[in-house]
């Protein structure tokens, strides 16, 4: 466990050692297959190789410079560097076996300066391999962190966005709930007043349970939803009439929480008035691969009725956030009634 994690959070030591080990397992094999057993000297350039490498990954990771080009030319110093020193290890352990080391290295610090700098082409594509690969790897190993961290900031954006905007209902509701009852407390109606806590209580705890999920049933939010309605239903009494038609395949079909209530309000709000009876329809189907819901309300022609369209704001840019163009909030003003209709992509509980 403690390994997979080391490995999680620092990716590139174990893409070095891997790669590495993997150059002095085919180089074993290219030596056996030409009849030769140099396991030691190809471990020995092997690990030295491993070392230098490693060197060169940490300085240039010490360079906090700015400048991208500075950075890509200490990049190649220091990769040349090890270049040099690594063909001179690989020529003093692999050439002039029956040649004593002290000698072979006298030899290599005989050789002009010029001579010291040439670097054979093997060794050359060898460490410039390795630095491709390396840059490259920590390129995209840092342009993931970052994209991670992004994704993670858009995330706690956008949830804080849907926390504001389903919380931003609540206090209009309580508002109008609490001063009904006061009314009726006012009224000596001790009845409807203690419905109307006990519908609100219901309501409210419901809410904070399944304010928690990013999901719930249709069922589930009908259930919510009924407390409301109850509530709106001791306030306006027989000036109300609602019917729920809800298909039993829907039941199970998952939407964001609280999403009906606010239209659920705009749709009784609207469509009562004194002068009349107020007649509100919610139904909800399955069309496709699309959840339907409609809520529709009479209109009273008498009475001209403006709101800020909070409710249907917020609800518009609640869709948005959880399900981008795939999710839609349609409004029909027919001359006698007004109808929303809600589109979401079907999911369902299993």
């Amino acid at each position: 466990m403690v390994l997979r994690d080391f490995g999680y959070k620092h990716p590139l030591v174990f893409l070095q050692i891997g790669g590495w080990f993997t150059y002095i397992f085919i180089d074993i094999i290219g030596h056996v297959s030409s009849g030769y057993f140099l396991y030691a000297q190809s471990i020995s350039y092997g690990t030295v190789g491993l070392l230098l490498t490693s060197c060169v990954a940490l300085l240039s990771n010490k360079n906090k410079s700015p400048n991208t080009i500075f950075q890509s030319l200490y990049f190649l110093f220091l990769l040349y560097i090890a270049t040099i020193i690594w063909h001179k290890i690989f020529k003093i352990i692999h050439f002039q076996e029956d040649v004593a080391l002290s000698i072979k290295i006298s030899q290599l610090f005989d050789q002009s300066l010029l001579k010291w700098l040439q670097v054979g082409y093997m060794p050359v594509s060898l460490f410039l391999a390795w630095g491709g690969i390396y840059i490259s790897t920590k390129w995209y190993l840092t342009l993931q962190a970052k994209q991670s961290v992004l994704d993670r900031a858009l995330l706690d954006k956008k949830q804080a966005q849907l926390e504001i905007l389903r919380y931003q209902l609540n206090p209009h509701f309580l508002f109008n709930v609490l001063n009904s009852i006061d009314v009726s407390v006012l009224n000596n109606d001790k009845n409807t007043a203690h419905n109307m806590l006990k519908h609100l209580s219901s309501f409210l705890r419901n809410t904070l349970q399944e304010g928690e999920n990013d999901r719930v049933t249709l069922e589930k939010e009908f259930d919510v939803i009924q407390n409301f309605i109850s509530i709106e239903q001791l306030r306006f009494g027989d000036a109300l009439e609602l019917q729920i038609n809800l298909e039993d395949s829907c039941r199970n079909a998952l939407i964001p929480p609280m999403l009906l209530q606010p239209l659920v309000e705009n749709a009784i709000k609207y469509g009562w008035s004194q002068k009349m009876k107020g007649h509100v329809n919610i139904f909800a189907l399955k069309q496709n691969k699309m959840l339907k819901i409609v809520i529709r309300n009479n209109k009273v022609i008498e009475e001209v009725k403006t709101g800020t369209g909070t409710g249907l704001k917020n609800t518009q840019q609640r869709l948005k956030l959880i399900y981008g163009d795939d999710g839609s909030i349609v409004t029909h003003d027919h001359d006698y009634y007004f109808e929303v209709e809600v589109n979401i992509p079907w999911e369902e509980q299993l």
